[in-house]
């Protein structure tokens, strides 16, 4: 007799939708048995199943796996009137960074390793992740990313390019995270998307400004 493996056994939950499912199900179930009502009784104890084997008959149906995790990606794209030589030597010195981004506090490097301490908007701690270079080619692109299970996984990467008719290098940033939380947390980073990009393209264009210029224009943001 064989034994034929279904899509129906798949964990289709992540952690904290099991959690909250589980909890969210005991209170309607203790309610529901204070004065049996069966329109509160079966939901109740569809999240409690839901969060106790990680299965939702739901998401199964319509093809959904919260467990999964995809990067959330924002680009940001400039053209600098300076030679690229002179944009990737400055940016190939991370120490540089929080020069011009301004959320950085510090990037420490040690070889080809780094330590990066950034206070993010809206979140009231400092966090802190060891980064290492993933990728260089020298006056063309520089790639990074996030090493030893930081709170959220983060990459980067700046493509240098000359502009057309010598008018300087156009340069292509672009910075990817994935969400600690499934669908809940990719919903969150969605929200967080546009904010991100106007965050990106402004440091972007703090970079634009101190080698156009020498210097950052003065509307900073707050780094308190």
């Amino acid at each position: 007799m064989e034994t034929m493996n279904s899509d129906d056994d798949k964990i289709n939950v992540n952690t904290i939708e099991r959690i909250v499912s589980v909890g969210f199900g005991a209170l309607l179930l203790r309610s529901s048995l204070k004065k049996f009502n069966l329109l509160k009784t079966i939901p109740s104890i569809y999240l409690i199943y839901r969060g106790i084997t990680g299965r939702c008959l739901l998401y199964n149906a319509i093809d959904l796996d919260s467990t999964e995790r995809h990067n959330v990606n924002v680009r940001s794209y400039f053209t600098i009137n300076k030679p690229r030589e002179e944009l990737y030597q400055y940016w190939r010195n991370l120490e540089n960074l929080p020069s011009f981004m301004e959320h950085l506090l510090s990037v420490k490097v040690q070889e080809n390793k780094s330590t990066w301490t950034a206070k993010i908007p809206g979140y009231h701690r400092e966090i802190t992740w060891d980064a290492e270079i993933v990728k260089d080619e020298p006056n063309e692109l520089i790639g990074w990313q996030s090493i030893r299970n930081p709170l959220i996984f983060n990459a980067g990467k700046v493509v240098f390019k000359d502009a057309p008719n010598n008018q300087g290098t156009e340069i292509t940033v672009i910075f990817s995270y994935r969400p600690p939380a499934g669908i809940l947390g990719e919903g969150l980073a969605k929200v967080l998307n546009k904010p991100l990009e106007y965050l990106i393209a402004n440091e972007v264009r703090g970079f634009k400004q101190i080698m156009e210029t020498g210097e950052r224009a003065t509307n900073k943001l707050n780094k308190e």
